[in-house]
């Protein structure tokens, strides 16, 4: 039985009923709206901005914090890194008045994406740092996710030594949370098949991701896709990277994955030569200045054959330190 998300209307009809049901200025209130953000942030700044001005009012750290945290997603969604990272790293304010072990880790690691977005690497490293030393103390479940912040950031890092050094711990933790449907169990383990076929190690990847697909879980967006475009790209398989875009939702990344999801996206558009979709997505981020501009960049670069494009993207990526992202510019553009 394949483990998957409830479907996206039954959740929208709880968080409305929650809602609905809720008295004007209460917690609850609070809560559901905050909770309707972070499931459609594409949809949910007005109920962020409303949850927000409910925990204020009713001056409740803790709703405080949610609701911040589901301004940043929501910002983090519309592709506004500046503002998601000014809402995340808020929450750290109120890290003296929290004591709850959780939702410390948790201000951690709504902070990585917008610090990672922003080309602020060697901070969002030491986030997921100690993001993975806090949740090693915790239950399985925590350390999967913080085994799975530090690979994303070293993912987008094109680090790919880091990630081999986690493989042994993400396949033990992926098998001790096996019992939690968590999309962090096989994302982990693909992610780690990249790092294995980067060192030239076929077979550890070819295995990394029979283990992944053991954890039986699905995704109708672009988190468990994003890893697997890698390895189609690297593996120079076409038709494989075609049906991962088809067959799968990239217009809904998921806050919690990062920007790695994003830049994975546009490279495989680029190998596709996809230009109708090249450009709707990236103009607006190719004057971003921040991490996914060079990805924007060669994207558009590859499909309209604009050489100048492309040497802006070199000069970005290595501006960036992504020297390994840079480097796979030849493979995608066939030179």
């Amino acid at each position: 039985m394949w483990k998957r998300r409830p479907e996206s209307q039954i959740v929208e009809g709880w968080t409305a009923q929650a809602i609905e049901l809720s008295r004007p200025r209460s917690v609850e209130r609070a809560r559901a709206l905050a909770a309707r953000a972070f499931w459609r942030p594409r949809a949910g700044r007005d109920a962020a901005r409303e949850a927000s001005m409910l925990a204020d009012s009713l001056d409740d750290l803790e709703l405080r914090s949610y609701a911040w945290a589901a301004r940043a997603a929501v910002a983090f969604e519309e592709r506004q890194f500046g503002e998601a990272a000014t809402w995340a790293e808020r929450r750290f304010d109120l890290l003296p008045e929290i004591t709850d072990p959780d939702h410390v880790i948790e201000i951690y690691e709504t902070a990585i994406p917008p610090v990672t977005a922003l080309g602020r690497l060697r901070e969002a490293r030491r986030l997921a740092d100690r993001h993975l030393e806090r949740s090693r103390t915790l239950t399985p479940h925590h350390r999967v996710h913080g085994l799975g912040l530090t690979l994303e950031v070293a993912e987008a890092a094109g680090d790919w030594e880091a990630v081999r050094r986690l493989t042994a711990e993400a396949r033990e933790a992926a098998a001790t949370n096996e019992s939690t449907p968590c999309l962090r169990n096989p994302r982990s383990l693909l992610v780690c098949a990249v790092g294995a076929f980067v060192a030239g190690d076929g077979a550890a990847a070819e295995t990394l991701e029979r283990a992944a697909e053991a954890c039986e879980m699905e995704d109708r967006g672009f988190g468990l896709a994003s890893p697997r475009v890698r390895l189609a790209l690297l593996r120079r398989d076409l038709d494989g990277v075609a049906r991962l875009v088809e067959t799968t939702k990239p217009t809904s990344f998921r806050y919690a994955f990062g920007p790695g999801a994003i830049a994975a996206w546009l490279d495989a558009l680029a190998g596709l030569r996809a230009r109708e979709l090249v450009e709707q997505e990236a103009p607006a981020l190719a004057t971003s200045g921040a991490y996914l501009e060079p990805f924007a960049l060669r994207a558009l670069g590859t499909v309209r054959e604009d050489e100048e494009l492309l040497e802006r993207a070199d000069a970005a990526f290595r501006a960036l330190g992504l020297g390994w992202h840079a480097g796979q510019t030849r493979a995608l553009v066939g030179k």
